[in-house]
């Protein structure tokens, strides 16, 4: 590759990035695996790259050295890419690896096909400064770009770069677009849960050869449910099964069918049309009556029958369990289902229509709920009762972590082994819930109550001038009456 005219001349703009995680996902899956993860969101770069105008100036294995004529470029260029990963996480959340970015200007050195100098080797360092999801900026590039209204600018401090002997001051873009339900760009760590891996590896092994399950994961808030069934699903994707997703929302009067609508819906997107409408089959018409945007995507969906009541509804369901069936048959399928627990009856009476055909066909169902809120004013209750005496269903429960798993947490979090002091005291405070583990940290973190201005561990760290943040607290306590009805009834 060539560098071209107009990066030999004048100021260079240097964007560094790093996919977070990459070298345990070579680890984990081995290169070759990783290879084809990576791949969609490095075409990704390289797209929004070509947008603004940027030259790709080498490839780094797992991240990318581009270069720009202009700061302001450089920037909108890091921003859209930020955004559409986030975009394609959202549709594929264990697809797309986070990704840390640096930049940085000056004049470069051109020697062969690629750029030298300390403006290169700074954007280098600033980068790896940088969180996953992060973008950082030297005050170079904040002076030059000057007044921006596509993101955020906020000062980070000032850090020690390798090889500099003066501390650069760092700006951070936010450039997470404002959204009724942000989410998070970073995703929870996760660690521990070596039995139920090894227990769902199993599933996933079963899955391969033809035979499905469903398995309902419980605990009380926090504890990982939702985690654990993504990193299922992960490994489901590296052996080339499809996977949906349908949620359940507390309201007091849920539409019914809802997670399976949400299931639908999905796959109408992931799934290629001509394959979608075959799996549909003739049974089209009764399917679009719970899921109306069918009939925005095909033309020939056809009326559904007019039944009587009884039978309405035994139709619906294995017009649905059919769709299943006809998708499994062109690609096993893992399936989640989120927080049954605020599932409607008719969900669940599907959900056990389905369970019915599991063994014999190849779809892991994999459903969540809080066992805290398990009670016999919820139709979850007996659904479960019935499922298990059945033996359509295993039943798996999530306990907390350990102090150990704790310490395994926090290094996940912050890429170094924390001080004894800070779990003992993160432990005592959130009893290994690993959503307490992680706000409490977070809170910590943006107090400044954790790390110097190089990003290490404070050395004098006061774990007893350590607040616990608010949500927490009130999550702890939510969570501690719940449980106390489940002990002593309503």
């Amino acid at each position: 590759m060539t560098v071209s005219q107009s990066l030999l001349e004048g100021t260079v703009t240097v964007l560094f990035t790093d996919v977070e995680g990459s070298t345990g996902l070579g680890t984990r899956s081995g290169d070759q695996s990783a290879r084809e993860i990576l791949r969609p969101q490095e075409e990704l770069i390289r797209k929004k790259v070509a947008e603004h105008g940027g030259e790709e100036i080498k490839f780094l294995g797992d991240g990318f050295m581009i270069g720009f004529s202009s700061a302001r470029q450089g920037l909108a260029c890091a921003v859209a890419i930020q955004r559409a990963l986030e975009q394609e996480r959202r549709v594929h959340p264990d697809g797309v690896l986070p990704v840390r970015m640096g930049l940085n200007a000056g004049e470069a050195i051109r020697e062969g096909d690629d750029l030298f100098g300390s403006a290169v080797s700074a954007a280098a360092r600033i980068s790896a400064k940088a969180r996953g999801g992060e973008i950082l900026i030297s005050e170079v590039v904040k002076a030059l770009v000057g007044t921006y209204t596509d993101a955020t600018i906020r000062e980070r401090g000032r850090f020690r770069l390798k090889g500099f002997e003066e501390r650069w001051r760092l700006f951070e873009v936010a450039w997470q677009e404002e959204s009724p339900s942000p989410r998070r760009f970073d995703r929870t760590p996760f660690v521990a849960r070596e039995e139920e891996r090894a227990e769902f590896r199993g599933f996933l092994g079963r899955l391969a050869k033809g035979s499905g399950a469903l398995v309902m994961i419980g605990g009380e808030p926090g504890v990982g449910k939702t985690r654990i069934a993504e990193e299922v699903a992960a490994e489901g994707r590296q052996q080339q099964f499809r996977t949906l997703m349908g949620r359940c929302y507390e309201m007091d009067s849920p539409p019914p069918y809802l997670p399976f609508v949400e299931l639908l819906e999905a796959a109408s997107k992931e799934v290629e049309p001509k394959s979608f409408r075959a799996a549909l089959g003739d049974a089209a018409g009764e399917i679009a009556k719970v899921v109306p945007h069918i009939r925005q995507l095909f033309d020939d969906i056809p009326a559904p029958l007019e039944l009587p009541p009884e039978q309405e509804r035994r139709y619906l369901f294995n017009s649905i369990r059919d769709f299943v069936i006809r998708s499994a048959t062109v690609r096993p399928l893992v399936v989640i289902l989120d927080d049954l627990q605020w599932a409607d009856e008719s969900s669940l009476l599907l959900l056990q229509h389905v369970a019915v055909t599991l063994r014999d066909i190849p779809v892991l169902i994999l459903g969540t709920y809080r066992d805290v809120e398990l009670d016999v004013h919820r139709p979850l209750a007996n659904t479960l009762e019935t499922l298990v005496r059945s033996r359509l269903a295993h039943r798996m429960t999530l306990r907390r972590l350990s102090p150990q798993q704790v310490a395994a947490m926090l290094t996940k979090l912050k890429g170094d082994s924390p001080p004894a002091t800070l779990v003992e005291a993160i432990y005592s405070e959130t009893e290994g819930n690993p959503f307490f583990v992680e706000e409490v940290f977070r809170h910590l973190a943006e107090e400044g109550a954790l790390f110097d201005t190089e990003g290490r561990w404070l050395s004098d760290l006061r774990v007893a001038e350590l607040e616990v943040p608010e949500s927490v607290k009130l999550w702890s306590a939510a969570a501690c009456s719940a449980f106390q009805t489940q002990l002593v009834g309503p």
